[in-house]
């Protein structure tokens, strides 16, 4: 299994949005205005009850941002998943990844935890792990809903050990 959380770090209980747009002012040249849609993304994930819609794979590009939901990620032929390995494949375009955990949300922020990602390693762990959909039904069913859960439930099993790091620290290091 690839290793896919780059230091094995963490940001627990941070304010998501300013977190990420304290990494785009630093390290996305162009497109800035992709940020606008991940936040209206997030504003509308933040209400869902469901956990796996609540989680995100965040890819802040000197190119632009995309905010791709975390299960379909994993689920082979959908858009998120293409999405997401497109960059490690066609272009050499400095990418940071995170995944994005909703905890909770007030009318001025949403709070959850960030988990920097080795973007290439991760898109090797991605690529050797992900399911085929079997129908799509407005969205992208799993075969096996159970294996996707399961399969979930492993990539946040790991952040229980991760070490907390300072968020302002590791966003002072982004270029």
């Amino acid at each position: 299994m690839a290793r896919r959380i780059k230091s094995n770090t963490k940001f627990s209980n941070v304010d998501i949005l300013d977190f990420m747009k304290k990494v785009v002012e630093k390290h996305t040249r162009y497109y800035q205005s992709d940020f606008e849609i991940d936040k209206e993304t997030l504003r509308r994930a933040a209400v869902r009850q469901e956990h796996q819609e609540k989680t995100f794979i965040w890819l802040c590009r000197t190119h632009g941002t995309w905010c791709l939901l975390e299960r379909n990620v994993f689920l082979k032929e959908t858009s998120e998943h293409i999405t997401f390995n497109y960059y490690a494949e066609q272009t050499t375009e400095s990418v940071l990844a995170f995944v994005i955990e909703i905890t909770s949300d007030t009318q001025d922020s949403i709070t959850g935890n960030v988990y920097p990602l080795d973007y290439a390693a991760h898109c090797n762990h991605v690529r050797s792990v992900s399911l085929y959909p079997e129908t799509v039904l407005m969205q992208y069913k799993p075969h096996s809903e159970e294996a996707l859960t399961a399969l979930l439930h492993r990539e946040r099993k790991e952040g229980v050990y991760y070490r907390e790091e300072c968020a302002n620290a590791y966003i002072a290091r982004v270029s």
